[in-house]
């Protein structure tokens, strides 16, 4: 992998986890799962969260043809402790990204959801 790529994911994911309140980790992955770069306050297997969300991402894809609702947008996790929201559809050049932030519960959903968004927009440019 272009380590250029890999500066441009690990700064773009240091951003994320600086603006997005309540972010514990912030992992950029490639599609087919390998992880870009990763952002984060707390221990983290972040290869291993790299290739669990890619995989997660193809298999929300998958649900969504099933079900006829079109293209996945975001696909949100909820834990005890957090949220995980994951969102794919990003390119840096030719390399397919999936992004993901690790949020507390006292973060704000929505505003999760967007920054994660515009972020995947932002790897687009």
């Amino acid at each position: 992998m272009d380590e250029s790529v890999r500066g441009r994911a690990a700064a773009v994911a240091d951003r994320l986890l600086g603006k997005l309140d309540g972010a514990r980790a912030v992992v950029v992955a490639t599609e087919d799962g390998f992880e870009l770069g990763c952002a984060t306050r707390s221990a983290l297997e972040s290869a291993r969260l790299a290739a669990i969300m890619s995989s997660l991402s193809a298999i929300g894809e998958v649900m969504a043809a099933e079900a006829g609702i079109g293209r996945v947008r975001c696909l949100m996790l909820e834990g005890e402790s957090g949220y995980i929201v994951v969102r794919g559809g990003g390119r840096i050049g030719a390399v397919g990204v999936v992004v993901a932030a690790l949020v507390t519960r006292e973060a704000l959903l929505g505003l999760a959801m967007h920054a994660v968004a515009e972020t995947v927009r932002e790897l687009a440019e």
